[in-house]
């Protein structure tokens, strides 16, 4: 046999045994396959499809799409490391139906959830995975009603204020809402969002107080809104409106010049020491004003300015903005009652007084009684005056 022979034979006999061990590697490898497809081919159902997980109080709540496999009979979902799980049951009415379930006494926190549909012999679908956070009792913990700097109703027509202080944001806090009785007794309530300093309530009942609590969404997914308790806020009456001309500016009864008499105050005579005026002064716009001194104006004896009017039984407090105060004989701010004032020398008959720069008057009257409220002075020493912007009253 020559060479050509020789190598033609041995070529032979490496392709036979590598032909060999390519079939039977094949073989293998099929039986291999058998071992997992034993009883037939692996079916996989449709998975839930467009998954979406929003939180919520002590839930979560899940939404998807079935798309269109016919053979999808129930859908399972766990959470908890597996140790929680719910089955749905699914009925298809359309080609593509919706899913929306709200999953319940889900344990507070972030949760891991795994979905998968089964068909009606239990082939499964591949894993679907979501999350979501459910928030329970230690939120609920930390949630406090946002603070109120005061409430006032002005007692004459009923509307009500209501200022707020402010709140950190990082709560989830977004609005308060307060319950009321409105003037026709019918309970109302009002929403108020969280950047608002302040709240109107245009027909609030007199005497009457409010409800309040504030609202909490934890996160932008959150489907659920929490809420505080009910709290009860007094509401302070605002009986400024009872008096006519409360100032800021003060209004004059007519004239041209720096000195002139208070619309719709009771001025003594006394008071009017500026060539028959006095009590509106033009200064800082227009104020209540006594002045005496400066050698072309007479002292003041007994000077009165106030009004009378009839006010319910309550605690009340006559504040006055200052807007000057040279005074070097006593004035006092006074609550008689009646219809007048009394004289310096009675003042102890008043039911309360005070010197002018307290600023604050309070009385309490124990039933429906008409009081006059303003300010008495005898001024006789030297240069001197004294200023009032504006007043108020109101219930304590």
């Amino acid at each position: 046999m020559n060479n050509y022979n020789i190598k033609y034979s041995k070529i032979k006999v490496l392709f036979a045994l590598l032909l060999a061990a390519i079939l039977y590697s094949a073989c293998t490898k099929q039986d291999d396959f058998k071992k997992f497809v034993e009883g037939g081919e692996i079916s996989y159902t449709g998975k839930l499809d467009s998954v979406k997980m929003f939180s919520g109080d002590s839930r979560v709540l899940l939404t998807g799409l079935f798309l269109a496999d016919p053979k999808v009979v129930k859908c399972k979902i766990t959470w908890n490391n597996g140790k929680d799980s719910v089955v749905l049951p699914v009925v298809k009415k359309n080609a593509i139906d919706t899913l929306i379930y709200s999953i319940p006494n889900v344990a507070e926190g972030l949760q891991n959830f795994t979905i998968y549909t089964y068909d009606k012999v239990g082939n499964k679908s591949v894993p679907v995975y979501a999350n979501a956070r459910s928030y329970g009792d230690r939120y609920k913990a930390s949630l406090s009603n946002r603070p109120i700097s005061s409430v006032t109703a002005d007692a004459s027509t009923g509307k009500g204020i209501i200022s707020w202080l402010g709140m950190d944001k990082l709560t989830g806090v977004f609005a308060t809402e307060v319950q009321y009785t409105s003037t026709n007794n019918v309970i109302k309530k009002i929403r108020t969002k969280i950047d608002s300093t302040s709240t109107t309530i245009p027909d609030l009942k007199a005497g009457t107080d409010i409800q309040y609590r504030t609202l909490f969404l934890p996160d932008t997914s959150c489907v659920d809104t929490f809420r505080t308790a009910f709290q009860t806020q007094r509401v302070l009456l605002d009986y400024t409106g009872y008096f006519k001309n409360s100032g800021n500016p003060f209004v004059s009864d007519g004239g041209s010049g720096r000195w002139r008499v208070l619309k719709d105050w009771v001025v003594s005579a006394s008071v009017k020491n500026h060539g028959g005026y006095g009590s509106w002064c033009s200064d800082q716009g227009g104020t209540l004003a006594m002045e005496m001194g400066w050698s072309n104006t007479a002292a003041i004896v007994d000077g009165k300015i106030y009004q009378s009017l009839t006010l319910p039984a309550g605690k009340y407090n006559f504040g006055i903005d200052i807007g000057a105060n040279e005074a070097i004989d006593p004035v006092y701010i006074v609550a008689a009652v009646g219809n007048t004032l009394p004289n310096v020398n009675s003042i102890s008959t008043a039911i309360a007084y005070t010197n002018f720069a307290d600023k604050n008057l309070q009385f309490t009257l124990t039933q429906p009684t008409t009081v006059s409220i303003g300010f008495l002075a005898t001024m006789t020493t030297g240069n001197q005056y004294w200023v009032v912007k504006g007043i108020s009253l109101k219930t304590l």
